[in-house]
């Protein structure tokens, strides 16, 4: 057994019923967009948001996982997809996860226009079911999330790139949702304000980490991840292992490397040479520190839990978002 499928143990019942209620969701009696919706949803990724949201649902609740959860999972899932569909056509990506992205499978338009059906579908059943204080909790998040995504346009090989902007990226872009994810989760088992706050908390803490991981991972060789080498820097994104060296370098080093940042998507060999630089000079274990202290900080709230098959979930979660090679 992995360790993403040992996590989810305790929740194997929830899923299969949760699978089901997604497909309800999402149906449609036109077998073109019934087509489209299966494709996406069969090539969704970890699931790591739905399953922040029923592990804190299950610490928080003493009758049992709700269908108030499946509706939180399946808005924080679906926005997330939703956000993946159109970033794959902002990108101009050909594949996701291992599969052709809608865009290059049919075109931008549908791509697009699918992504728009996806938020509107759930934001719909949300609405239709009346739970608005879970709508509404989930609904905060996605402005933040969309100007995460404008914000690192914005900087895309830029030299004001810094830690600072960086982290209020990643948390605008992935933090924001696991932590709403973490704290759906604890309102729609029915905890107290603070204690939906503590769950926001974890979820924000290891959204953070997950996002430095991925970064971290993009240095990576391609046959350990499955995805692109290098993919950010082909984009001229600076990430963290690369500003954590340029936090060392004076201003004259960083505008040199910065130059070579913005030629290699059309250069392979400057892509090569940035990389080696990053691994040479320390650039990844300063990040993976960085991911750890996060890490920490998550673990410390789950230990505050009374101990259970949901909290120890949590711990391996930690453990697994820290540790994954892909």
């Amino acid at each position: 057994m992995d360790r993403l499928s040992e996590i989810r143990e305790p929740l194997e019942k929830v899923f299969g019923e949760y699978e089901e209620f997604m497909k309800r969701a999402l149906y449609s009696d036109n077998r073109f967009v019934a087509g489209i919706m299966d494709y996406i949803v069969s090539s969704r990724g970890k699931g790591i948001r739905p399953l922040l949201v029923f592990l804190c649902a299950g610490i928080h609740s003493r009758f049992g996982i709700g269908k108030r959860a499946y509706l939180a999972a399946l808005m924080v899932e679906m926005i997330h997809n939703a956000s993946l569909v159109h970033d794959d056509v902002v990108d101009g990506s050909d594949t996701r996860h291992g599969k052709p992205t809608v865009h290059h499978r049919w075109d931008a338009r549908v791509s697009v226009l699918s992504g728009d059906y996806i938020l509107a579908r759930s934001y719909s059943l949300g609405m239709q079911s009346a739970q608005f204080d879970i709508v509404s909790y989930i609904t905060a998040g996605i402005s933040e999330l969309v100007e995460g995504e404008l914000i690192q346009s914005e900087l895309n090989g830029s030299r004001r790139v810094s830690r600072e902007a960086y982290l209020d990226i990643i948390f605008k872009k992935t933090a924001i949702l696991m932590g709403v994810s973490s704290g759906a989760g604890a309102m729609a088992a029915g905890a107290a304000a603070t204690e939906v706050g503590m769950a926001r908390q974890i979820g924000l803490d290891l959204g953070m980490a997950f996002q430095i991981k991925d970064d971290i991972l993009d240095y990576a060789p391609s046959e350990q991840t499955g995805k692109s080498s290098c993919a950010d820097l082909r984009e001229g994104k600076v990430t963290l292992p690369l500003i954590a060296i340029f936090e060392r370098c004076g201003d004259e080093e960083r505008a040199r490397i910065m130059e070579k940042v913005k030629a290699a998507g059309e250069n392979p060999g400057l892509i090569e040479e940035i990389s080696s630089f990053v691994r040479r000079e320390g650039g990844i274990e300063a990040a993976e520190s960085v991911m750890e202290e996060y890490l920490g900080r998550a673990r410390s709230i789950i230990v505050t839990y009374p101990d259970s098959v949901y909290r120890r979930s949590l711990e391996l979660l930690c453990d697994y978002i820290g540790d994954r090679e892909r």
